[in-house]
């Protein structure tokens, strides 16, 4: 019997937290896209970073090896580039705030400081970011922002 299981790695942004069932479907967007970033889902079909409040969450960029980094050497999606989004299942997210399960979540949408549009947080940052537990959870405890787990269950 196996009881050393020591390929797990440690968690990064847009890695799956587990192996349990997730529902992923692939979306395209028009601007380039890196992993872990909440996306909206427009009316046309494409997946964007939200960039106004009022948008249609429709899941998370997860993240996939690539064999080419941008030119700042980060690995992300480019515009036009099929992009495996996770609907249902457990992800791991950057968090701009200490979490737990108790908490609301948030998904920004509109920059304050040095925060990116697409990262989660605990409340509406004076509306630059919009509810969205309806749809996900926080799974993890943090005692400061970092990576966290986040459990998506869109419809």
């Amino acid at each position: 019997m196996q009881l050393d299981y020591n390929d797990l790695v440690v968690g990064v942004k847009g890695g799956l937290a587990d192996a349990g069932y997730t529902d992923i479907v692939h979306g395209v967007s028009d601007v380039a896209v890196a992993f872990g970033l909440g996306l909206e889902k427009s009316s046309t079909g494409l997946v964007r970073i939200p960039a106004a409040t009022g948008f249609l969450f429709g899941g998370i960029a997860i993240m996939k090896h690539k064999a080419q980094d941008n030119a700042a050497t980060n690995a992300q999606y480019d515009a036009e580039q099929a992009i495996p989004v996770i609907r249902k299942g457990r992800i791991y997210v950057n968090a701009e705030q200490a979490v737990n399960p108790t908490l609301p979540v948030f998904l920004r949408h509109t920059v304050n400081g040095g925060s990116i549009p697409g990262d989660f947080r605990i409340d509406a940052d004076t509306a630059n970011a919009d509810d969205i537990s309806a749809f996900a959870q926080w799974v993890s405890v943090t005692t400061s922002p970092g990576i966290a787990i986040l459990e998506v269950h869109l419809p």
